[in-house]
């Protein structure tokens, strides 16, 4: 199975990769074989870095085997740069007539530090591990939810995503107890939430983590749909309406 990963959480990741749709039969985790990788790590030049990305992604499709799903992040992240990244993954899905499936952005954050820690310890000590994933929001804020392994490519989320202060973060961490594990972007920007700890997972997603996710999520006959999970409004706001003057 040829899928597309796209990535705009933060930086902008773009992959292309080969998939078994089965999970093996010894429970270890689905192999990718990459056929093309490429990240950029600007979170403001999105709509521009997407193009050639994909161009140059699509140029190894040369062998004529066909593109089968594109897989992409829905948030939480900032509203522009999330954005493209959907607008490109459903433009490039429709004019192929293949699916696009969407995985949340933390999920596959948590997933990544899973398999970071697991490569470190151990897949005993991964799968009973709890990950407090937090990403930058801006605003001096960060996105963050708690989750553990679920199967060797999935996560099973303990806390719904929120919008919380460095400081409400670190509490979070600190009330999952002494073994929970700190990852993501947000941990890198303020590390009073890490308090310390080692932090995983330190970019701000991860495309191939994201379509292991997806692949474990469509096998359980789940649907993944691609609409954007913002957790707040945009910074710019279309008027409503003209503000009427009040008389003097």
């Amino acid at each position: 199975m040829r899928i597309l990963s796209i990535d705009s959480s933060l930086g902008t990741q773009l992959l292309l990769c080969d998939a078994e749709p089965d999970a093996p039969a010894d429970g270890a985790p689905r192999a990718l074989r990459i056929l093309s990788a490429q990240a950029l790590q600007d979170s403001r030049r999105h709509a521009e870095s997407l193009g050639p990305m994909l161009a140059t992604a699509l140029a190894a499709l040369a062998d004529d085997s066909p593109l089968d799903a594109v897989v992409v992040a829905t948030g939480p992240a900032p509203f522009t740069g999330l954005r493209a990244g959907l607008v490109t993954a459903r433009a490039l899905a429709r004019a192929r007539s293949i699916p696009a499936h969407g995985v949340p952005s933390l999920d596959a954050v948590a997933r990544q530090a899973l398999d970071d820690l697991a490569a470190e310890r151990g897949r005993e000590a991964a799968d009973a591990a709890t990950v407090l994933v937090a990403t930058d929001a801006r605003r001096k804020e960060v996105y963050c939810a708690a989750y553990r392994a679920l199967g060797a490519d999935d996560v099973e989320p303990l806390t719904p995503p929120a919008v919380a202060t460095p400081q409400a973060a670190a509490e979070r961490l600190a009330e999952l107890g002494p073994a929970a594990v700190p990852a993501g972007s947000g941990c890198v920007l303020h590390p009073e939430i890490a308090a310390g700890r080692p932090v995983l997972a330190q970019a701000s997603g991860s495309a191939g983590a994201q379509t292991r996710i997806a692949l474990a999520r469509l096998a359980r006959g789940e649907e993944l749909g691609t609409e954007p999970l913002y957790l707040r409004l945009a910074d710019a706001q279309v008027p409503t309406g003209r503000k009427r003057a009040l008389a003097g």
